[in-house]
C-alpha cells in the first residue's frame, strides 16, 4: 500500500507550508525537532515544532492504509519528500539551530522514527548511519564498565 499521487502532492505542499516559517530571514529559531503526525483514523497531517502546530491537512485516503502498514507507508513516503525537498532547497539551510530533526509521530507524539538529522556542522545523517547506532553504543558501554 502506498499513498495515491494526489496525496503525495498534498503532503508535500503542506511540509513545504510549514518550513516556510524557517525559511524567513530572521533569528534562528531554538527548535529541536519538527513533528510530522498522521493520524490513520482521520486522516489528518499536523506539522509541529516544539510549541506550537505550523499547518495541517486532510488527506482522504489515509484511512484506507491498513493499520500495521501505517506508519511504515508514511514514513517511506515523508523521506522521500523531505529528500525532494532537500534537493530543491537545501533544509539545512533553515533557520533553525543545530541540530535538529525531523520526527515522525504517533497522536500521542511518541517517536515513530526519525526522518532526518543534522547536526552542528550542516551534515545530513541518514538512517543508514544511525542504524546499529544504540546497539554499539550499548556494547561500548557494558564492555567499559565491565573493565
Amino acid at each position: 500500500m502506498r499513498l495515491s499521487e494526489s496525496s503525495f502532492q498534498q503532503l508535500k505542499a503542506l511540509i513545504g507550508e510549514a518550513l516556510n516559517e524557517f525559511r524567513r530571514p530572521q533569528e534562528q529559531s531554538v527548535v529541536t525537532d519538527i513533528h510530522i503526525m498522521p493520524i490513520r483514523e482521520t486522516g489528518d497531517v499536523t506539522i509541529s515544532d516544539d510549541d506550537r502546530d505550523l499547518a495541517t491537512v486532510r488527506l482522504s485516503d489515509l484511512v484506507e492504509i491498513p493499520e500495521e502498514d501505517f506508519y511504515q507507508v508514511m514514513e517511506k513516503a515523508l523521506r522521500r519528500i523531505l529528500k525532494d525537498i532537500d534537493q530543491v532547497d537545501p533544509l539545512e539551510n533553515l533557520a533553525i539551530w543545530k541540530p535538529f530533526s525531523f520526527v515522525l509521530v504517533d497522536d500521542d507524539r511518541e517517536t515513530v522514527a526519525e526522518l532526518m538529522l543534522f547536526d552542528e556542522d550542516n551534515t545530513l545523517l541518514s538512517q543508514s548511519l544511525m542504524q546499529g547506532l544504540d546497539e554499539e553504543l550499548d556494547s561500548f558501554l557494558k564492555d567499559l564498565l565491565a573493565e
